[in-house]
């Protein structure tokens, strides 16, 4: 079977390493071009940092690529109140001997994309500002993407604001140029993250597995809890896992093809992905195949089929 394609474009935070784990497991199927950073759950600096200590760590590397620090036109407003002042709280990682291959996420993208003779598929987990760029800096690459499966966006209610999910509100314009572009969207939106969760048992036998790998994760995912369990929540998603777990398996998912568009203002909607539900309205030509369902057994059996066999690789 031939390999995929994949660039990773991200802001690693823990649900975005479980996403990297999910896909450094899975070579014999994924061709990853490359890991990009963009600012978002903690700093460009700090998230960046945690792809090199990642690395360091697991002994394994990819290409890494440092780009955007800030959203298109707004401020930035991290998500350190879930992922920690180092934006990956709960693991003590070595000090990184992994060095980034280039300080220019977009062109590096770029260059990536039009070595390929196949499309490749972009998978985004953290805000679009790098993507974006990208897209508006170097139109001709729209011909080398297959589908961009991102994580972001929410069709009935987002987390940040009443209508928003994170990723988008941070950068709405980015967003809009994505949405936009022609390319097909697979989205990945808090309907379905919120299906796709781990619970204290799942993360318990993580802990009883005790590799390398599963060690880590169960040390960080029990940081990452702790936001989600003072917000009320019993169960904790993994929005960042659906992104890569769609282009490894895309049978476990329910989507509904859709019209979708950003909305920029700073209106209390700044950052909705809006689409259209009237049943009565045809669209001929929708963007966005959002996703609203998981088999949720399939997804953490997966999962964690992949962080075990990184356990044996770095035996």
């Amino acid at each position: 079977m031939q390999k995929i394609n994949v660039l990773i474009d991200c802001d690693p935070g823990h649900d975005d390493v479980m996403a990297i784990l999910l896909a450094l497991a899975n070579r014999d199927k994924l061709n990853i071009l490359g890991v990009s950073t963009v600012a978002g759950n903690q700093t460009l600096d700090k998230v960046t940092l945690n792809v090199r200590k990642l690395y360091t760590y697991l002994g394994i590397k990819t290409p890494i690529a440092v780009g955007m620090e800030r959203p298109i036109i707004r401020e930035l407003k991290t998500g350190d109140f879930v992922h920690g002042e180092s934006g990956l709280d709960g693991f003590e990682f070595p000090e990184p001997t992994v060095e980034a291959d280039s300080t220019n996420a977009i062109i590096f993208m770029r260059e990536k994309l039009l070595s390929c003779h196949e499309k490749s598929v972009l998978i985004a987990t953290g805000p679009l500002t790098n993507v974006g760029l990208l897209l508006r800096t170097f139109p001709e690459v729209k011909d080398k993407i297959e589908y961009i499966s991102l994580m972001g966006g929410s069709i009935f209610k987002g987390n940040v604001t009443p209508f928003a999910e994170y990723n988008i509100y941070a950068d709405p314009e980015a967003a809009h140029i994505v949405f936009n572009s022609g390319i097909p969207i697979v989205m990945s939106g808090l309907d379905v993250t919120h299906k796709a969760y781990i619970t204290n048992e799942d993360i318990l036998e993580l802990e009883r597995i005790d590799g390398k790998v599963t060690r880590m994760c169960a040390k960080l995912l029990k940081f990452f809890t702790k936001f989600h369990t003072n917000e009320g929540y019993k169960n904790f998603p993994l929005h960042d896992v659906c992104a890569v777990m769609y282009v490894l398996n895309k049978d476990i998912f329910e989507g509904q093809n859709l019209l979708v568009d950003i909305d920029t203002s700073d209106t209390m909607h700044r950052g909705r992905t809006a689409a259209d539900l009237r049943e009565w309205v045809i669209h001929e030509n929708t963007n966005t195949l959002a996703l609203l369902d998981v088999d949720r057994e399939k997804f953490i059996h997966d999962l964690f089929a992949a962080f075990i066999k990184l356990d044996k690789e770095l035996i």
